[in-house]
């Protein structure tokens, strides 16, 4: 009997031991996700763990992983900053001779040129080119800063037809939906006439801008829909590359609307996307809904 009461001792003793390591390993576990979260929430680093076992392994690995991550994303922001810069320069050396170039049209325009008209069009266009490239640059390389705050998304739709409006007369252009959104008001203005303006260029002249807005518990999207027969689905995964233009695209277009448009949008953590729908063209952004304090790195 004494042996056997010994025995329970000494069992209970291990189980004890047992649910011990078990607690701290959860403890443990549970630090590792706090950490984590931290990282996705905050961009707050990963520390190293001096521990040994299986969990002090998995957490450097992933503190490894996370560096690297880390400084491949420096590397990313270096590069754009560098591209910003360059196209900086370029626009500064190019601004010269297109003012010299204007000028000798506009004095041809005064004689009579029959061409003179055709190269000022053609300056106009190597402007904007200049100015929307550098602007694309700088938006990726961070050099703007935005502004957010809260904004009702209805109001700055309509606002965007209100720009366009008078210059489409023909056009109907329809919102529905509500939706509050902490952004940069003036960016997501651009972005969504950007979207705004390619539609009302390959539609009919009589044709519907249709934007739909949706609001979630976690995100808002807004939906704009057209009536211009759509893209080629080939063409679909290219609408948002630099320099892209469609077949029937204005011959005054730069190409670089979209572009310009999928990286405002980026900058609020959302994504964009096009898809053939209905009787035309449908582009979907995504926002998610971010609380004041809450900061997310990309």
């Amino acid at each position: 009997m004494m042996w056997y009461g010994i025995a329970l001792v000494l069992a209970g003793l291990v189980i004890a031991g047992l649910c011990a390591a078990l607690l701290r390993r959860k403890r443990r576990t549970a630090s590792l996700r706090t950490a984590l979260e931290a990282y996705l929430k905050n961009g707050a680093p990963l520390p190293y763990s001096l521990r040994e076992g299986d969990l002090a392994l998995l957490q450097n690995e992933i503190s490894e992983l996370i560096a690297r991550l880390e400084l491949e994303k420096q590397k990313a922001r270096d590069a754009d900053r560098k591209n910003a810069a360059f196209a900086a320069d370029v626009s500064h050396q190019l601004k010269t001779p297109l003012a010299g170039l204007r000028l000798y049209c506009e004095l041809d325009a005064e004689q009579g040129s029959a061409n003179a008209e055709k190269e000022l069009r053609l300056i106009e266009k190597t402007e904007r080119l200049v100015a929307e490239l550098l602007k694309l640059q700088k938006i990726r390389a961070d050099s703007f800063d935005f502004a957010f705050a809260e904004a009702d998304l209805r109001t700055l739709t309509e606002e965007v037809f209100a720009a366009f409006r008078p210059l489409y007369p023909q056009k109907r252009f329809e919102s529905t939906g509500a939706a509050a959104l902490r952004c940069d008001r003036a960016w997501l203005n651009e972005a969504l006439s950007n979207i705004v303006k390619n539609a009302c260029e390959h539609t009919p002249a009589d044709g519907r801008i249709q934007v739909t807005i949706q609001d979630g518990d976690e995100s808002a999207v807004i939906q704009v829909d057209d009536n211009g027969g759509g893209v080629p689905s080939a063409e679909l995964p290219h609408l948002f590359e630099r320099f892209y233009k469609a077949p029937n695209a204005s011959p005054d277009s730069t190409g670089l609307g979209l572009a310009i448009t999928k990286e405002i949008v980026a900058k609020h953590h959302g994504t964009v996307t096009a898809e053939n729908a209905g009787e035309g063209l449908r582009l979907t952004l995504c926002f998610p809904k971010i609380d004041a304090n809450q900061k997310i790195t990309i």
